[in-house]
């Protein structure tokens, strides 16, 4: 087949809301080259992102109640594509059903590590696709020795260098850490909290959701008055807050591949992360940002950083350049040779 046409390309995210893998799909409907591919994508009732930046872009917009709405927009989306992308679990026998039936390519991505006892159900899950790719190296080897999910491409994720867009500010002294995480206490917000009773002279600035409990009352039972809750934050609003931090501190252990270490690197701002996801493969320790594994490691960093804090300067100019190296303008290069590949193999 002679490549003469424009790919219909559908990404199954809902654009306009905040998470992750919506996040993504956004990214790649407004990266994604428009003289290459036409691109379609779903928008959801209730939304609070802006989609002003996608002009170009077919938006499929679910109305309430979303439980049928869904299966409508997804229907549309892929009876209209020609490479289907469905990154989350939305109705996914469902839309595994209807790419077979309308005979359409698709992929996924694995962007998790999954230690599950159902291993089945995770390997019909992310085998229910013409092709899987996992999004790190890590994830290529844990999950298949995991539960047995054979994904051995890899298609990183990539930062809005365009939002998240730093300068190196000279640092005499440590003084705001930050935190983000969307459920907190998933995300390891209890390190957070006993950090701030270990340097109460810092302020530790706090970037989410409780998703269920609530952080004000966990900050009155650790009795520490160093922490100031910002809530759930757009992106330009989170750029502005990070342009006054000097350090990201995120102790989630159940990660896949947490962009925010690239969103707070491209501003300047190191993170300190724990080592179980395989950050190694994009954290160089001591250069642009330390990967650990215990609290104390981590309290150890914050202290000599607070002796010295000269060092932020050269962690930050290195920061930075760790997220330019991920700029969706420059990854979404490989994600458009991947559909590309996909659709025109036979």
């Amino acid at each position: 087949m002679e490549k003469t046409k424009k790919i219909k390309v559908f990404l199954g995210g809902w654009v306009n809301c905040n998470n992750a893998q919506n996040h993504n799909c956004h990214a790649l409907a407004k990266y994604l080259d428009k003289d290459k591919f036409e691109v379609t994508t779903l928008t959801l009732y209730g939304g609070n992102v802006d989609c002003s930046d996608l002009p170009d872009v077919k938006l499929l917009h679910a109305r309430w109640p979303a439980r049928v709405w869904q299966y409508i927009v997804f229907l549309r989306g892929i009876a209209w594509c020609d490479v289907g992308y469905f990154p989350r679990g939305d109705v996914w026998q469902f839309c595994a059903k209807c790419v077979k039936l309308f005979g359409k390519k698709s992929f996924k991505t694995v962007e998790g590590l999954y230690r599950v006892t159902d291993k089945t159900a995770i390997r019909n899950l992310f085998h229910s696709t013409t092709k899987t790719v996992s999004i790190t190296k890590f994830m290529v080897t844990e999950n298949e020795r995991l539960v047995g999910v054979v994904a051995p491409e890899v298609l990183y994720l990539g930062c809005e260098v365009e939002t998240f867009s730093g300068v190196v500010r000279k640092h005499d002294k440590l003084r705001n850490v930050i935190f983000i995480g969307h459920n907190m206490r998933c995300k390891g917000v209890a390190d957070i909290l006993l950090l701030a009773q270990r340097f109460s002279n810092l302020t530790f600035h706090l970037v989410g959701d409780g998703n269920g409990f609530n952080i004000n009352d966990m900050i009155v039972k650790y009795g520490v008055a160093n922490c100031k809750v910002h809530g759930t934050m757009n992106h330009q609003q989170l750029a502005k807050l990070l342009s006054e931090m000097d350090l990201h501190i995120f102790p989630s252990r159940s990660e896949g591949f947490p962009k925010v270490t690239l969103e707070t690197a491209a501003m300047g701002v190191p993170s300190i992360v724990y080592g179980d996801y395989g950050a190694t493969e994009w954290i160089n320790t001591g250069t642009n940002g330390f990967v650990v594994s215990t609290l104390e490691e981590i309290e150890e960093i914050v202290r000599d950083l607070e002796q010295h804090p000269i060092k932020l300067d050269s962690l930050a100019e290195e920061a930075i350049k760790l997220g330019k190296s991920f700029d969706w303008k420059v990854l979404v290069k490989d994600w458009e040779k991947f559909i590309e590949d996909l659709y025109y193999a036979k």
